[in-house]
């Protein structure tokens, strides 16, 4: 399999552990990555500023992908949804599509709707299958209590699919038990991480993150899990202003993303999954995982 790995803004400069994990695990697992030319942003930072540039900026990342006859894996959860949204919305509105390619003109590019998109939880379980992974496991991880946030946008909105849902079992926890941890349950894994609101109310942002932490901590969770740059970083890189602005020293949880997660398993380095660019614990847990 061999897809176009399209990153976004978030994993490229700022979440690097994410992309060196992926890099490092997805070809263990027969998949073949290719890096984007000339590529852009998907638009989502002008949704409030213009409504017609996202589904231009989505449509031609899409097109340059049909270009190199592939599909794309979007591992942001932001890039995805607007990518999915752009794919629904231009096959619903042929005056859309005309417009996003007579711009697309000028390129020489052209956008059919031929170049799908997925997310990594999606070629993990649906792709790879479960099988494949519990098959290529060299160290078995022990049955840890982890606790998955796989971001809003993984299961909202629904007005068109999304790679997870509420009804059922979700896939990253059957990724989390394929590996030998625990999958650990708790309700506010479905709710925003405090990412969305971060520009416009940092406090109030961090708060969030420190409740989801809390509860996570409150049901025995030893780690949490993600596969959304923007839930790691505030899962991940704020737990010491949790502690400051809530006063409750306690914060403190390994929280990673289920690709380093996953690269442990296939017996990689930590080192080669970026773990230490994590900016939580995470130590704690690999010495419970005896690496």
């Amino acid at each position: 399999m061999k897809f176009l790995l399209y990153l976004g803004c978030t994993t490229a400069t700022k979440q690097y552990g994410y992309e060196l994990s992926l890099r490092a695990t997805l070809p263990l697992l027969g998949v073949e990555l290719e890096h984007p030319k000339d590529m852009n942003c998907c638009g989502v930072p002008m949704k409030g500023i213009s409504k017609f540039y996202p589904y231009y900026a989505c449509a031609r990342i899409m097109a340059l992908a049909e270009s190199q006859g592939l599909d794309i894996i979007a591992p942001c959860n932001g890039c995805h949804l607007n990518l999915t949204e752009t794919i629904y919305k231009l096959k619903l509105n042929p005056l859309l599509m005309s417009a996003v390619n007579e711009l697309l003109k000028e390129e020489g590019l052209k956008y059919t709707g031929k170049a799908m998109v997925y997310h990594p939880v999606e070629i993990l379980h649906d792709k790879i299958g479960i099988e494949k992974i519990t098959s290529s496991i060299k160290r078995k991880l022990p049955e840890i209590p982890v606790s998955s946030h796989p971001g809003c946008h993984l299961i909202r909105p629904t007005e068109f699919p999304r790679p997870e849902t509420r009804d059922g079992p979700l896939k990253l926890d059957r990724l989390i038990e394929a590996i030998g941890l625990k999958a650990r349950d708790y309700p506010e894994k479905y709710e925003c991480c405090g990412a969305a609101i971060l520009p416009y109310s940092p406090e109030a942002a961090i708060k969030t993150a420190a409740f989801r932490i809390k509860r996570a901590l409150a049901v025995g969770s030893k780690a949490i899990t993600s596969l959304c740059p923007y839930c790691i970083d505030m899962l991940d890189g704020k737990q010491d202003a949790a502690k400051t602005i809530t006063g409750d020293q306690n914060i403190s949880i390994p929280a990673l993303y289920y690709t380093q997660l996953l690269g442990l398993a296939l017996g990689l380095d930590e080192k080669e999954l970026g773990m230490s660019l994590n900016m939580s614990p995470v130590e704690v847990l690999l010495e419970e995982v005896k690496v």
